[in-house]
């Protein structure tokens, strides 16, 4: 017998979550749902040679990388689906040269940290994980997990005096970040996939994140929780309509990249920092006059 209490349980998918992720955003964010559309033709596009340029971009790109990841050990291989959107976005807000500073949030074994030093061949990384593995995804490239940090440095070895570990979860390690006063060019948001994590260190990135630099949230389909709640969809969505208007849509398929448009410094209002003017006291033994007042009197 079912009880009353008892709810159905929804497995969801990539392709299920996907739909309703952009039915739901579909009149809220439409740049973002016009983005999934126009971004998904523009890829084939540029898979098939069109326009001739950007295809080349990407193919030197592609080719520089792999040389350099051939030198390294990776066991996953998640992260070259983004090759081609990360190539045909960043030219729209830097040139190659740029000395870009970037945050990586959750690096695994630096497949994507070594796309990064290999692509902007003048930024500066700083990488945030615990390397501890995660209870998302199990680290099966070795019987040892502490072999995880160790191949991380082995693998961007190539790009290492330009990359800065900070070792610790990312809800403890961006408010660090914060307190110094950090500021980057870059952000890639790919750590924890629980939506609360993940909401927080899509407010905390976006602080950190320079005015005209790019925010880049990994995992966006990703059914990790039979909750649709618990997903990173979810986060994506709120930190959308929080900084609604802040932003401009750079990419929206299985990552959404952003440009931060604005940067605000709200400070303290004026009523707020000042002390308030302290009220006059009353003295009883001088008919309800101040104690000013009656000084006053006794002069006059």
């Amino acid at each position: 017998m079912t009880s009353l209490t008892s709810k159905p349980k929804v497995r969801w998918t990539p392709r299920t979550l996907t739909i309703l992720f952009f039915c739901w955003l579909g009149a809220m964010r439409p740049s973002v749902a016009r983005h999934y559309i126009t971004d998904a033709v523009r890829y084939r596009l540029v898979k098939r040679g069109v326009p001739s340029r950007t295809a080349k971009h990407i193919a030197a790109v592609t080719a520089e990388f792999e040389e350099k990841a051939a030198q390294g050990q990776f066991q996953e291989r998640w992260f070259d689906m983004n090759i081609v959107p990360w190539c045909v976005t960043f030219p729209k807000v830097f040139d190659r040269a740029d000395p870009v500073r970037i945050l990586e949030i959750g690096s695994w074994e630096g497949r994507s940290s070594l796309f990064f030093l290999t692509y902007f061949s003048r930024g500066t990384l700083t990488a945030v994980d615990t390397w501890a593995g995660s209870d998302e995804w199990h680290y099966n490239a070795t019987p040892d997990l502490r072999d995880l940090e160790a191949r991380f440095d082995s693998n961007v070895s190539s790009g290492a005096t330009r990359v800065t570990k900070r070792k610790g979860s990312s809800l403890n390690m961006l408010p660090q970040l914060l307190a110094e006063k950090q500021e980057f060019d870059v952000i890639y948001v790919d750590g924890s996939h629980f939506s609360d994590d993940a909401i927080v260190d899509c407010l905390n990135s976006w602080r950190l994140l320079k005015q005209g630099g790019v925010i880049i949230f990994d995992d966006v389909m990703w059914p990790a929780y039979p909750r649709a709640r618990a997903n990173t969809a979810w986060a994506i969505n709120q930190f959308l309509k929080y900084h609604a208007g802040e932003y401009k849509v750079l990419h929206a398929q299985y990552q959404i990249l952003l440009q931060k448009k604005h940067a605000f410094v709200d400070e303290i209002a004026d009523w707020v920092s000042k002390p308030p003017v302290p009220a006059a006291i009353s003295d009883p033994s001088n008919n309800g006059r101040s104690r000013e007042q009656t000084h006053q009197h006794q002069l006059g």
